[in-house]
């Protein structure tokens, strides 16, 4: 196992590289020797604590490592635009100085997407992959509506986004049973910084990685939402189909924060997948 010290997860750090990323290391709390090392990636709008529940179970038997990307959370938001390559650096780098070695990356949304380009950038760097909620790319009206949203946050901050952002992340009946939780993710969302938000955007319109994922040799789990309206079933087919081997899990009762809305779900298709691409 690469690097043998393990951080409380209630105490993150910061890359000493910059851009600065905020991020934290648990596990394996069982005491053993790490098998596995999950890097945990979050969606746009999010921070590291989208995976709380998660990672404390994998924490269990894994080293799981966390982090906020760039213009989230508690890391740094240097000038933008940004692109996905940008982002994918920033992942080998916290990779690299952390000296983690292979990983298995899970990420959702933006993470997914994230993880695609490291996969391609950095391939001896990934291990196997988890790419929920995601896309390889967006065709053209929805890039037009990227770029509405841009304009919107310029014009109006991020309170001009934040509602329409919580209706496409969780499904009507979630909003109704779960009032405290989507007041807790509104003001996560409004905690972001702007620029950093429409940095993030801009990496976000332009991913384009279905031509090239065929070159992806990876394990690799892609999960979809039955209900998800901003990276619908159809986009995880795409990726699944142009991964070799990739096996496609859609979640019935999911939308686009599928972690959140059916954690347990979630954490059954990830377990027993870990189970079958990578047996002890």
């Amino acid at each position: 196992m690469a690097g043998t010290a393990h951080q409380s997860a209630a105490h993150p750090r910061l890359t000493s590289s910059a851009p600065r990323l905020r991020h934290d290391v648990q596990g394996p709390l069982d005491g053993g020797a790490a098998r596995l090392t999950l890097v945990l990636s979050h969606a746009l709008g999010c921070d590291m604590t989208m995976w709380d529940d998660l990672a404390a179970h994998l924490a269990q038997h894994a080293r799981v490592v966390r982090y906020d990307q760039r213009g989230h959370g508690g890391s740094e938001a240097p000038v933008g635009p940004y692109t996905m390559a940008d982002l994918a650096d920033d992942a080998a780098r916290l990779i690299d100085e952390l000296a983690l070695g292979p990983v298995v990356w899970i990420g959702l949304s933006m993470g997914g997407m994230i993880g695609q380009e490291l996969a391609l950038r950095h391939p001896g760097k990934v291990r196997a992959l988890v790419l929920a909620n995601t896309t390889s790319g967006y065709p053209a009206e929805a890039q037009a509506g990227w770029a509405q949203r841009i304009a919107g946050i310029t014009q109006g901050g991020l309170e001009s986004i934040v509602d329409g952002a919580l209706q496409r992340w969780f499904h009507a009946g979630f909003h109704a049973e779960q009032p405290q939780k989507l007041a807790h993710w509104r003001a996560r969302v409004l905690r972001c910084s702007a620029a950093g938000y429409i940095a993030c955007c801009h990496a976000i319109a332009s991913i384009d990685t279905t031509a090239r994922l065929p070159s992806i040799t990876l394990p690799t789990l892609v999960i979809a939402g039955a209900l998800d309206l901003g990276t619908p079933p159809e986009m995880a087919r795409t990726i699944a189909h142009a991964i070799p081997g990739a096996r496609l899990v859609v979640l019935p009762d999911a939308s686009h924060l599928s972690v959140l809305e059916q954690p347990q779900a979630f954490r059954d298709a990830l377990d027993d997948w870990l189970r079958s691409a990578l047996p002890a």
